[in-house]
């Protein structure tokens, strides 16, 4: 028999945070009469079997009123340390202190505030994601306090789970896998005509500046050579979890020529052409998802034309989707709960929780948990799989770091996604760059699966 009584404020955001840890993560199994709210209790009081879990309360208690807590200066500014049997925990909110008694734990870590803070990326939205879609990463706890690397909800997870099992609470245990994802944001292969045009257009007012995502004629020519067709770039990729056996996700986008992020268009021979040779691979290792653009943020008629465009390509409604640029706040996340009511399960998955400019874990945990609407306070129709490694991180790391030094923020990510067996997602862009440096990035993917799956 597994309980759980705490204070009877914040009862939305304490019944969540409990969830995520014990049902989702731990796998208890609770249900809504097992969670009790009693104002004459100041802490959590966990009873499981004939032993008693006092977790201190360290947060919500102090901000009793709904949303009280959402203030720039009830964000922690300093890091301290649990030391409990052995373990070294990360402390968002609490203190160290840990009193193991016969049938009594009493842990001065705030587990259940630490995870909401973490999973909610409460934070971020007084920072100006809800404003601008994102907000600076260096301002984020995590960073400033140089634990990014560490998903500490599964720290968190990792301290209650031996309680709870030396109590005789059946667990669920995880198995731990690799998804290769995709943002599909460019991939139609230059004809021999625009090469001859661009040669000339270059010739007399220069190359482009940005040679990155504009290429010169010569670039062209050498990409065409490399990639004689719009799927080269997806088989490279498909081959590859094909021989590793991972699952790839593909997010498309659907812009209509001529509008803001065109890139290619939706409707296409060559898009079309993609999306069924997709459809024939083998089936879950493959799915398709929505990929919105920039121009969705605010936009709900423009989010409108693309959810109609991504069914129409497709031929379905699809399960998973991410925002171009990683756009992430609450106007948005209920856009995509109105997609998620359209497919066959009710709910939809995401993968936004991405660090432009760091690789690791950016909401904690890594493994797909339920969305929470913090200002609706309430459990949404999401499930969100952080992504931990991206291509374009590499890149910009590249700038000021060795490979060397890259490889070893990769390996600490691996190694901890390992130990905790947890969803490695790795995201890697399909899109038309010179062809040595989607040769380059190809090769840190493959280095990245090969070590990942233990090769």
């Amino acid at each position: 028999m597994l309980t759980i009584t705490c204070p009877s404020n914040n009862i939305p955001e304490r019944k969540y945070a409990i969830s995520a840890l014990f049902n989702e993560l731990l796998g208890c199994d609770l249900t809504e009469e097992s969670i009790r709210f009693d104002n004459s209790f100041k802490d959590y009081h966990i009873h499981a079997g004939g032993k008693e879990i006092i977790v201190e309360d360290h947060f919500f208690n102090d901000y009793p009123e709904a949303l009280s807590y959402l203030e720039c200066s009830h964000i922690p500014n300093r890091l301290d340390y649990l030391h409990a049997r052995g373990l070294v925990v990360p402390i968002v909110y609490g203190r160290d202190r840990y009193i193991e008694e016969q049938d009594r734990v009493t842990i001065g870590l705030d587990v259940f505030a630490s995870s909401f803070f973490m999973l909610t990326r409460w934070e971020e939205s007084l920072l100006g994601r809800e404003e601008k879609g994102d907000c600076d990463e260096t301002q984020l706890f995590a960073v400033k306090m140089g634990i990014y690397q560490r998903p500490i909800v599964h720290e968190y997870e990792e301290l209650l789970r031996p309680l709870l099992s030396e109590a005789g609470i059946p667990l669920k245990e995880r198995k731990y896998k690799v998804v290769l994802s995709h943002d599909v944001d460019g991939f139609e292969t230059p004809s021999f005509k625009k090469i001859v045009k661009d040669c000339i257009r270059q010739t007399i007012y220069g190359a482009p500046k940005n040679t990155i995502l504009n290429l010169t004629w010569k670039e062209e020519l050498k990409y065409k050579r490399a990639f004689p067709s719009a799927y080269s770039q997806f088989e490279l990729y498909t081959r590859l979890s094909e021989q590793f056996d991972v699952p790839e996700w593909f997010y498309f986008k659907v812009c209509a020529s001529g509008e803001v992020e065109s890139t290619y268009s939706y409707n296409s021979k060559q898009t079309i052409e993609i999306v069924n040779r997709l459809k024939e691979l083998q089936s879950p290792r493959v799915e398709m998802g929505f990929h919105p653009s920039q121009s969705t943020l605010g936009n709900e008629i423009q989010w409108k034309k693309e959810s109609s465009r991504i069914e129409s390509l497709l031929g379905f409604v699809p399960a998973i989707g991410r925002n171009h640029h990683l756009l992430y706040n609450y106007e948005m996340l209920r856009n995509w709960e109105s997609e998620a009511r359209r497919t066959s399960t009710g709910f939809l998955h995401l993968s936004n929780s991405v660090f432009h400019n760091k690789i690791g874990y950016r909401s904690g945990i890594g493994v797909g948990y339920t969305l929470f609407d913090i200002n609706q306070r309430r459990p949404m129709q999401l499930v969100e799989h952080p992504c931990q490694i991206m291509d374009t991180v590499i890149r910009y790391h590249s700038k000021d770091s060795t490979p060397e030094e890259i490889w070893d923020e990769i390996q600490t990510v691996v190694t901890n996604a390992k130990k905790y067996q947890c969803e490695l997602v790795l995201t890697w862009h399909i899109y038309i760059r010179a062809q040595k440096l989607i040769r380059r990035y190809f090769d840190w993917c493959e280095r990245v699966i090969r070590y990942a799956n233990g090769q």
